[in-house]
This record gives structure tokens, sequence and C-alpha cells, in this order.
């Protein structure tokens, strides 16, 4: 009988034991599994940018000719392949004597406009200004008055804009349309009442407008006269009033001259819509340079409030095709043709010529572009005057002759400097830009970081840090800071104010801050050469001549040669970084909280993730597992001063959560960078019995305790 009982209490204490060590009795802490797995790349060539590379040239020279003939010709029998100089349009006859030149013809962003003056009689009525445009024939003043070097245009931006609806939806006032023009007059209530040829007033009265045009500008004054003449096809009197071009100009842009109709240049920005989309807003219109139609037209004033109070790029872009087509079709404005310029070429030695339309054969695409014909030197040699070296290559210092660093100087020539120092980025010939040494680029406004004004927008760079200057010292992100501060505190740039600090983080992240709201302004900063700090600090921009052994960049090529006011020679830098960004984000480490998580509690997840190029979207998927069922959950991770944060909420009910963090670049490159799962039973978990060591302790004694009491009592019910 004592060994019955004994038996008994061994078991039942061994049972008790099993149960503590088989975690069946109580709930245990959760059992945490993660791990970083082997990148799981998801890549496709769609996903390739196009950016700027180094090309197969070995050189490039430089040569000075005397004369523009001399050039031409050696341009045109193969001596030379480029002529480094746009041509100017007195000199488009002696290129026509040179028949083996290829003419290539660049989008200027100079338009030329028939101004209205809204707040002249009549002409406040929109159905007669669309009257106006629909009597012009533009075709006919492009290819007849303007002699074929400008382009008929219905919007207000420059056709090497990438935003630009010309293509798409250009052509509604490219032709006369005389019975859509009688029938806008109707709608504005002016009619032939006396059968005089021409119309009158909605109260009958006659009235004539002056056409005011620039009569010492070659082209206008036959463009003038056919206006009139278009004008006067659907009875619309008018008389031409010839006056100086200057005068014209200054005195519409700054309201001091009261016209009725005026033939207006305006310079348009190479990027975005600002003036179009804004200037003809009503309240600004005293201001020079703004609302030269003096008009205040509800739909114009409405769309420019929705795009100055716009930040984003995608909105921006809509509000600014509804302006346009809006300014289009009210016509404050007439748009008439956009300004073309010409370089020329030959390609007998090289092919594969890229058609610029925004830089011109001597654009900085073409030098990284072409490849060699069979039997041909491999040296592109480009042919200059004597003023290339005497007014802009004077030195190999880029600032010293002393002209501001804006978009003529960055490409209405053929520019050594920006081959041999990289920009952050390069247009491509359709107006769109891609990387060259930034790897990617956004724009930041006020709320969406806290340090900046209002007023201000924030360019912010990442840097390839691939990049390396031509000593081999690293290029990075101080080179920017350097730079920018560089040229707004030597005034370098123009505008140099607009350029308020430059801030980095870390060695590859700069961002430039702009004293302007303008969503493009990345697109100025970014075309800019980053100089290197190492080389240029401490230097006068205006003093300092650089040698050869100075002038190293990053650029596709490099200085190897360099007479004054005569020649240069540049050779191709072998050690160029560019290529595409293939390789998805890496995880840099992971923070959770709590450290073993279960169902129920709300989860944190913090993770630092590195890429060559910008991080797009880090995303957290998830599933809850209750009982038998799954449910999918996901969010994007908040990039925050901790690294991408996500919170995946408490599910008391769930007896396991499985997760997965997925990290996407600028480039298209995507990989899962962790995952993981939690529970809220235990499994068997190497090495992690020490984690579960407390409860055992406590859970232990307090069975133990129980055990005995159970002992006794069946000891002391057998004992009676």
């Amino acid at each position: 009988m004592l060994l019955m009982k004994g038996s008994f209490i061994g078991l039942t204490i061994f049972a008790l034991l099993g149960l503590i060590t088989s975690g069946t009795l109580v709930t245990s802490p959760a059992v945490f599994f993660a791990k970083t797995p082997a990148q799981s790349l998801e890549f496709s060539q769609e996903n390739i940018y196009t950016f700027y590379q180094g090309g197969t040239l070995d050189s490039i020279q430089v040569v000075r000719y005397e004369t523009l003939s001399d050039a031409l010709a050696a341009v045109n029998s193969g001596d030379a392949d480029l002529f480094g100089h746009l041509i100017e349009p007195e000199d488009y006859d002696l290129v026509g004597g040179f028949p083996d030149l290829n003419l290539q013809w660049a989008h200027d962003t100079r338009i030329t406009m028939l101004a209205i003056n809204a707040g002249s009689h009549l002409l406040g009525n929109y159905h007669l200004r669309r009257a106006i445009a629909f009597a012009i024939n533009k075709t006919e003043l492009s290819s007849n008055s303007m002699n074929g070097i400008v382009d008929p245009v219905d919007f207000l931006v420059p056709l090497n804009n990438e935003f630009s609806p010309e293509e798409s939806d250009g052509g509604l006032f490219y032709d006369s349309d005389i019975g859509q023009a009688h029938a806008e007059l109707a709608a504005a209530g002016m009619l032939d009442v006396d059968s005089d040829g021409v119309v009158e007033g909605p109260d009958g009265s006659e009235f004539q407008f002056g056409l005011w045009y620039p009569e010492d500008v070659s082209g206008y004054n036959a463009s003038a006269q056919a206006i009139s003449s278009d004008l006067f096809s659907v009875g619309i009197n008018n008389t031409l009033v010839p006056m100086n071009f200057s005068t014209l100009q200054s005195q519409i842009g700054n309201h001091t001259l009261t016209y009725d109709l005026a033939l207006y240049e305006e310079e348009l920005p190479r990027y975005g819509f600002e003036w179009a989309a804004t200037t003809f807003e009503y309240d600004p219109w005293p201001i020079d340079g703004k609302n030269i139609a003096n008009v205040n037209d509800e739909v114009l004033n409405s769309i420019a409030t929705e795009f100055i109070a716009s930040i984003d790029l995608d909105e921006i872009k809509s509000n600014a095709r509804n302006m346009l087509v809006a300014v289009r079709d009210r016509c404050p404005v007439i748009p008439l043709f956009a300004h073309r310029w010409l370089s020329v070429y030959n390609d007998v030695n090289f092919e594969d010529w890229v058609d610029e339309t925004n830089g011109g054969a001597f654009s900085i695409w073409n030098p990284v572009s072409i490849s060699v014909r069979p039997g041909a030197e491999n040296e592109l040699v480009v042919a200059v005057l004597s003023d290339f070296f005497n007014d802009f290559f004077t030195s190999l210092n880029p600032f010293g002759s002393g002209t501001a660093v804006d978009q003529d100087w960055l490409i209405k020539q053929f520019n050594p400097y920006m081959l041999v120092y990289d920009s952050p980025l390069a247009t491509m010939p359709d107006g769109t830009a891609v990387p060259r040494h930034a790897t990617s680029w956004e724009m930041l406004f006020l709320g969406q970081v806290s340090d900046l004004a209002a007023h201000q927008t924030r360019a912010r760079f990442y840097c390839d840090s691939q990049a390396t200057w031509t000593d081999g010292v690293q290029m990075n992100a101080e080179d920017y800071r350097f730079t920018y501060e560089f040229y707004a505190n030597n005034s370098l740039v123009e505008n140099p104010t607009l350029i308020e600090e430059v801030k980095v983080t870390g060695d590859y992240i700069a961002g430039v801050t702009y004293n302007t709201r303008d969503i493009f302004s990345y697109r100025i900063l970014g075309s800019l050469p980053i100089l290197p700090q190492h080389i240029w600090e401490g230097m006068d921009p205006e003093t300092w001549s650089p040698t050869v052994q100075d002038s190293l960049g990053s650029g596709p090529f490099t200085i190897t040669a360099f007479t004054s006011n005569s020649s240069l020679t540049m050779s191709r830098n072998n050690q160029y970084y560019p290529e595409a960004d293939t390789s998805p984000p890496t995880l840099l480490g992971i923070t959770i909280i709590p450290e073993n998580p279960i169902p129920a509690d709300s989860v944190v997840f913090r993770v630092f993730v590195d890429d060559r190029s910008r991080v797009s979207n880090v995303t957290l998927d998830y599933v809850y597992s209750i009982g038998q069922i799954n449910f999918t959950e996901s969010q994007l991770m908040i990039l925050g001063a901790q690294g991408y944060e996500a919170t995946i909420p408490a599910r008391v009910t769930a007896n396991a959560v499985t997760y997965e963090i997925t990290a996407t670049d600028f480039w298209g490159n995507s990989a899962v960078i962790a995952e993981g799962s939690y529970s809220r039973q235990t499994t068997s978990v190497p090495g992690g019995l020490e984690q579960l060591t407390p409860y055992f302790v406590g859970i232990s004694l307090v069975l133990a305790v129980l055990a005995i009491v159970v002992m006794v009592v069946i000891y002391r019910e057998l004992g009676s």
C-alpha cells in the first residue's frame, strides 16, 4: 500500500512537471522568429532610367579659326566635325553655301505673341479676342513672314518643356478659320450693321484698333502686315503703328503704354509654367512684366490661385494644363510662334548624332553618344572662332569670363566645362530630367520639413556613392554644399540671393533651400556644375587661373592641354562612374518594440534602409491568423528620425502574426529586407529557454506547492 501511495504521488508530480515543461498549461511569452533573407531582386529593364554616361570618344580637340567662313568650310569638308557656336540669323544664307553641313535646330525659350489690352475699349470681351485668334494665320506667319525659322504655337510654354501640350493639343488657332471668327464676333455682339465691310461695336459705334509692332526687328514688318490683313478679312478695323522694339517691350511690360494690340516678345521659363499660370491673375497686374493684358478674368484668377497653392508635382501639372488651355481659349494674349536657333555639324566621321532640340548639335549629349565611323580617327574636332577663347573659355576657370552661369552659359555654345564637371542632373533633348551625378532628387515644401518658410522650397539631391573626382577623392554631399554656397557668396549665378542655405545629411544627401516656391527650382539648381571642394576652397573665382592639374572634375572627359586664346585638348575619363542602379535597398538595422511581442501587443517596427539612390517607399505587409482564417493588411512605413516606422495594432483574438517588410528605390528595384512572425503559444525555440526561465521558476513553485498539498490530501485519504 505504501508503494502504491508513493508511486501515485510520484506519477502526479511527474505529470505536473511534464505539463510545465511542455508549455501547454501556461501561455508563454511570444516566440519571435526574424531573419534578413538574401535580397530577392525584382528588376525590370523598363525601370532603368536613362542617365548621362561616358562615351567612346578618345579625345576632343577644340581648334580656333579666324573667320566664320573658314570654320564652316572646315566642318563642311570633314576637317572639323562640329561648329561650336550657334549660327546668327544674318548668317543663315552663308550656311546655305556649304552643302555638306547638317543643320540642327533647337527650341528657344523666346516666344512672340499678340498682346491684347483687355482694359481697352471692347477688348475686355473674350469672344472678340477669340475672333482675333481665329482670324490670324499663324502657319503663314511662321513659314512666310518669318521665313520658316519659327514654329506656330497655341500654348505659352517653350516647345522643349517636357510638359508642353503643344504636340498633342496644338493647332486650334494655327490656321485662319473665318467662319469661327464671325461666330465669335456675333457672340461678342459685333456685326457689320452698315455694310461698310467692318464690324461695329455692340452699341453700333465705329472703332479702330491700333496694332503696334517693332519695325526694327527682322520679320516683324511682314508679320504685322499679315496680321492686319487677317483682321480686315473678318471685318476688324485696324491700323499699323510702327515702334522701336525696346520702347514697345519696356512700356508694355511696365504698363506705361496704352495700347490695343501689339507684337510682344516674352522669355518664358525653360522649366515649369510659372509665367503662363500666374501672370494673368488680376491682383499683381501693376507689377512690371505681370498681366500685360490688364485682364480681370474670373476663370484665369481661379486657376492661378489653385496653381500657386499647389506643391504636388502631379497636381501642379494638372492645374498648369488647365491654365494653359484657359489662356489659349480666353485669349488674354495670343501666342503666335516660338523661336528657334541653329547649330551645324558634319557626320562624315561620326554617326549616332542626337537630334538635340534642347542644346543643339554641341550639347553635352553628343560627345557621349556619337561613335566613330570605320577608318576615321576617334577624335571629335570642334571648330570655334576667336570669341570662344576671348569671351567664354578664357581660362580653365569656368568663371573667368565674368559671365553668370545661366542657361545661355550652359547650352548656347560648346561647353567643355560641362564635360569636365558633372551637374546633379542632365536635360534630355525632349526636355526631361535624368540622373547625372545625383541618382535621384525630390522637392520639399513647408509642412514636409519644419525648417522651411512659406516662400521657400528645398531641392534635395541624392549623390551617387560611386562617384569620384579624377584624382580618386570621393565626390559627396559636402561638395554640393561648398558649390552652392560658392555660387551664392560670389554672385556667380543669376539671382544668387535665391540660394538660402545647403543642408547636408550624411555623406550623400544635400538639400539646397531656395527662396521661391517654384517646384521646378531643382531643374535650375540641378543644371549647375558641381566643384571639388578640396581643390576650389579658398580660391577667388574672378582671379584664380587653374592649371591643367587643378582642373580635375568628375565628368566624362578631362583636360589634357590648353593654350590660351588658341586651343584645348580633352581626353576620355576612363574611370567615369555612372551606371544604372540595379540593386535594391538593403537593411541596415531593425528595431521591434516590444522585443518579444505577442498578437495582443501593438508592435512598432523601425528600420534603417540603405540604397545607392533614393528609397521611394518601405512597406509593411502582415497577416493575422485567427484560428484557420488569415487577415492580410498593408501600410507604408513613414520616414522619421529613427528610420522608417510603422505599427501592427494589437489583435487579442489572433493566435499568430507573420510580417514582411519590402523596400523599393527610385529606380524601381524592390526587395524584401526583413520578415518574421510572432505567436501566442510556445514552440520549440533553440536557445530560447533562458527567455522563459523566470516564468518557469515562478509557475513551478506554485505547482510544486499545489503538488505537495494534493499529495498530503491523497496520503491522508489512503491512510484512513
